[in-house]
This record gives C-alpha cells, sequence and structure tokens, in this order.
C-alpha cells in the first residue's frame, strides 16, 4: 500500500468519525438547552380557574391569564438573554453539527427558546378557549376579541390599565383603555376595567374630559370629546361635561380657523375659513399648456352685499379680494387677467347640484368630501346627473 493510498484512507476515516459525531455533538448541545430551561423551572401551562359563573369572573380571569402571559414570557425571555424585539415564531436554521462547541450551545439555547415561546402561545390560545367554555353564554366578552386582543400583542394594556384600577386612578386607567374602542378586540382593556370597576372608569372619563376642557387646546378636547362619545356609545351611558365639552371644542375649532381665505391655501380650506362657506361659487374649465384647467370665483354675501371674493385655480387660491369694508352692494372687481386666451368649454355653479350625493356614490374615488367636490368640477359628465 502506497503512502498516498494510507493518507487516503485516514481522510476518509476522519470524514466517517465526523460524519458519525456531528449529530452527537448537536444532540448534547440541545440537551443542555433543555436542562438548562428546567433548571429555571418554566412552564408554559396555564390552568383557568374551576368555575366561571359570572361576568366579574370572566374579566377577572382574561386579566390574570393576562398578568400570566407576561410574567412566563419576561421569564423566558431574561433566562435565555433574549427580548420581545428577537422574537420570531420560527426555530433557527439547522446547524450541521461540524460548528464550534460554543456556537452549538448558543444555537440550542435559541431554538429552546423560541420553541418555548411559541408552546407559550398556543397555551394562551388554549386557556381563552378553556375560559370561554367554562364561561358559557355570560356576557362580557368575546371569545374571538380575546384571541386577537393577544394575537395583536394587546395584553400588556390590559395589565396597565388593571394595574391603575387596582391604584384607585380612574383618570390614568380610562386614559389608557379609551384607544380603539370602535373594535371589539382594541375594547378589551376598557371593557374588562369598565365590566369590574364601572364608577371608577366613568369618573375618569369624566375627569379626563374636564382636564382637557381646562388646557384649552383644540387637540386635546378634539381628542377627548371623541373617546367620551365612543365611551358612551359603546355602554350606553351619559357622560357628564360632554356636551359642554363639544360646545368648547367647537368654540376652539372656530378660533383656530384662518379669517379669511388667502392666496395660496387650498379651495377646501378656504370653504372653512371664518366667513364660513362661500355663498356662491363658479366654476369654468380650459385647456392650456396641452392640459385641462379648472378654475373660478367664490363669492361671499351678507345679504345682497358682497364682502370677499376669491379666484382660484387648480384648487388653489391665486387671487382674493376682501371687500368688508365696502358699502357698495354687489362690486365686481375684475381680474388681473390671468384667464387671457383660455377657452372655456362650461360654467356652472356648484350649489345648485347634489354634491353630496355624488360623493356617496363615488366614495371609492374619493377621501373625503371635499376631494369630491373638487373632483365634481371636473367631472363634466356628472353634472347632468346631480
Amino acid at each position: 500500500m502506497t503512502n498516498k493510498t494510507k493518507a487516503a484512507l485516514i481522510v476518509i476515516a476522519a470524514a466517517a468519525v465526523l460524519i458519525a459525531i456531528s449529530p452527537i455533538r448537536l444532540h448534547k448541545a440541545r440537551k443542555t438547552a433543555n436542562e438548562f430551561a428546567a433548571d429555571q423551572g418554566i412552564t408554559t401551562h396555564y390552568e383557568p380557574a374551576g368555575e366561571i359563573g359570572s361576568k366579574e369572573a370572566l374579566l377577572t380571569e382574561i386579566w390574570k391569564l393576562a398578568l400570566w402571559e407576561e410574567k412566563t414570557r419576561q421569564g423566558m425571555n431574561k433566562a435565555f438573554g433574549y427580548t420581545d424585539n428577537d422574537y420570531i415564531a420560527k426555530k433557527p436554521k439547522e446547524k450541521t453539527g461540524y460548528e464550534k462547541e460554543e456556537e452549538l450551545l448558543s444555537f440550542a439555547m435559541k431554538e429552546k427558546w423560541v420553541s418555548l415561546r411559541m408552546e407559550l402561545e398556543g397555551s394562551v390560545t388554549n386557556a381563552v378557549g378553556s375560559i370561554f367554555e367554562k364561561a358559557g353564554s355570560l356576557d362580557g366578552l368575546k371569545e374571538g376579541a380575546v384571541q386577537t386582543c393577544y394575537e395583536k400583542g394587546w395584553f400588556w394594556r390590559i395589565i396597565k390599565v388593571m394595574q391603575a384600577v387596582e391604584d384607585g386612578a380612574g383618570m390614568e386607567a380610562y386614559d389608557a383603555a379609551s384607544y380603539g374602542l370602535d373594535e371589539d378586540w382594541s375594547a378589551v382593556p376598557m371593557d374588562i376595567a369598565y365590566g369590574l370597576r364601572p364608577k371608577l372608569i366613568m369618573a375618569g372619563c369624566e375627569a379626563s374630559l374636564l382636564s382637557a376642557v381646562k388646557k384649552n387646546e383644540l387637540y386635546g378636547v378634539s381628542s377627548a370629546v371623541s373617546s367620551a362619545q365612543s365611551f358612551g356609545e359603546r355602554y350606553h351611558v351619559t357622560v357628564d361635561g360632554l356636551e359642554s365639552a363639544e360646545k368648547k371644542e367647537k368654540q376652539l375649532e372656530y378660533a383656530n380657523k384662518p379669517a379669511v381665505p388667502a392666496v395660496g391655501m387650498s379651495t377646501s380650506k378656504a370653504r372653512s375659513t371664518k366667513l364660513g362657506a362661500p355663498t356662491k361659487t363658479t366654476t369654468e374649465t380650459g385647456s392650456w399648456m396641452h392640459k385641462k384647467h379648472t378654475y373660478g370665483d367664490m363669492y361671499w354675501y351678507t345679504g345682497d352685499r358682497q364682502i370677499f371674493r376669491a379666484h382660484y385655480s387648480d384648487g388653489e387660491i391665486t387671487e382674493v379680494w376682501d371687500t368688508r369694508s365696502s358699502t357698495a352692494k354687489s362690486p365686481w372687481v375684475s381680474s388681473s387677467g390671468r384667464r387671457t386666451g383660455r377657452k372655456t368649454t362650461s360654467s356652472f355653479d356648484p350649489d345648485d347640484h347634489d354634491i353630496e350625493a355624488y360623493y356617496e356614490d363615488n366614495r371609492d374615488e374619493y377621501d373625503d368630501y371635499d376631494d369630491a367636490y373638487e373632483g365634481f368640477l371636473d367631472d363634466e359628465g356628472a353634472w347632468d346627473d346631480y
């Protein structure tokens, strides 16, 4: 046997040993990870209460489940050295077994952590089903809403809200739970809090409104009013202070409006200044520079006296005439000649048309009423239909 042949046989034998050993090395790393998890006392099993015979018991059990899930998840993260941001519900890519021992152990530890996190998710889903099965036809929450609340990652909000409830902080609890009351899944934290402590949460709602009104800022008041309206509608209650807060909102909205239309302002904004909606609007269309354009004038009157006029082009105010101090009736101020050379194809008054019906029939095309208003001005084919 030649030296080359001997060398080849040695290489083959070494490879065979590695092939046989690699699964053993990987198994050893996984065994170490399993033993580590066992030593931490981590369990992914949740046992619901034996009996759930009331609405309060149902709400409390979901709250307890949220607390258990949070404690268990954070315990797993801390033990294995990972965070929620590291988690993907998919096991890490398999190793060959040839890697260094440290790399194999790191892989096995992460694989075990991911596996435990996935088990936890399944356990919570099963626990929710078990809780509602025991609750039977009790009102208070919907199983699908709770499942979605968990899937969307909102159990933490239940905990935050109920911690405030336990502290007797009604306003803090209400503010933390007042998001998304128009959806059953996002209203779960409020459903639990209000279902268990209705007087505290009601007082929190009223205090939140009062606080916003005192700050006297439009955004804060509008947000508080919207939340209180949703709260009242969801639980069929009348919120003290809501009516006065709505009045304050209207006052602030008016105070924040521009006084009059200005050059560069959009036509939709020009319709909502302190002057109010224009008394009359004219619209014309024409083409120049290889492009179709829409233009016209908006007029504001007090009785038969014109007090303001604005010229617009393609949805933007280009000229304004403030005649509020004039005593003449219906004064006409000619434009600066910017329309010279335009070919007018049509002229009409939008106030003679049912643009609201046009918007309702074309909701898929427009974001809001103002958008539809602009679109209607350009949609000559629809003018006769509305």
